[in-house]
């Protein structure tokens, strides 16, 4: 079985997980996954999850502008959030006291505990197709990953990560980061995993909470990269269509476990989570 290496530069692993060296990276076994959570029919078309305490997930789908709660435990849907009308959502996040979803023409919808929802235009458009919604805890901001075009002055074979103001949610003027298609294939075809990506279109976004890397998964693609903190590209990773139909979601929990999550896809036959244990490797 063969392991696949992300370069996660992490000085010491969280909850049970001994001590390591700062350039000891952390493994993600793509072939085997350490649970698999086949989902009801209303996430058939999951598009994005954010984690909860209690194995719980907060999870959205394209069309019914509703929040799911999903229990990995009992393995069902114990809650439905209502928070808006019918639209094409992609992603969601969860933050203390509310949640934020992503629409694809860039509008922000704050869904409060108390049952408010409040709209915010980010500035980003149905242009930039944006896809990816991860909030960055240490500085309150958010990022937003889209799968169109980049932004002004950017090249058609460029795709942008966005970071949205802590308090207007509007977008910078400029992409926080830059993820250059031409690099990501020429890094998958230098690593010689065997099977190459031909494409790649972000889905969703997220950090990590150790290394503070940026992790960005492509469903157009099947594909999963790792950026440093700075923006550099580390690492591609192929997904196997088989068990990833159509990747469209991704969260990590505190200890750098990471869940992605699968709408049913032309070849699937529902919804799926999938969870992966992070585990310490020797570098050799």
């Amino acid at each position: 079985m063969k392991t696949f290496i992300f370069c996660l530069l992490a000085g010491t692993l969280a909850a049970g997980m001994a001590a390591m060296p700062a350039d000891t990276p952390a493994t993600y076994d793509f072939q085997q996954p350490s649970a698999t959570y086949t989902l009801p029919e209303q996430l058939r078309e999951i598009s994005g999850i954010a984690l909860l305490s209690g194995q719980r997930l907060g999870c959205i789908e394209d069309q019914t502008g509703s929040i799911y709660i999903y229990n990995a435990a009992t393995k069902q849907v114990e809650q439905q959030l209502k928070f808006g009308k019918k639209g094409d959502y992609e992603d969601l996040a969860r933050l203390k006291d509310a949640w934020l979803v992503l629409r694809s023409d860039g509008m922000l919808f704050k869904y409060t505990d108390q049952g408010t929802t409040t709209a915010y235009p980010t500035g980003l458009t149905a242009a930039n197709n944006p896809e990816g919604l991860a909030y960055d805890a240490r500085t309150g901001t958010l990022l937003v990953a889209c799968k169109g075009a980049a932004g002004v002055g950017q090249p058609d074979q460029k795709r942008a990560i966005y970071r949205l103001d802590a308090k207007t949610y509007q977008a910078g003027s400029k992409p926080a980061y830059v993820l250059d298609v031409a690099e990501i294939l020429a890094l998958d075809r230098r690593q010689g995993s065997g099977s190459t990506i031909s494409r790649f279109a972000p889905s969703a976004v997220a950090i990590h909470p150790l290394s503070r890397h940026v992790f960005v998964l492509a469903a157009s693609g099947n594909a999963l990269v790792e950026l440093d903190a700075q923006g550099s590209l580390l690492a591609v990773q192929k997904l196997p269509r088989k068990r990833f139909p159509q990747p469209e979601g991704l969260a990590f929990a505190a200890n750098g476990d990471l869940y992605i999550s699968s709408e049913m896809g032309d070849n699937g036959k529902a919804g799926l989570i999938q969870f992966f244990r992070a585990s310490p490797l020797a570098a050799k």
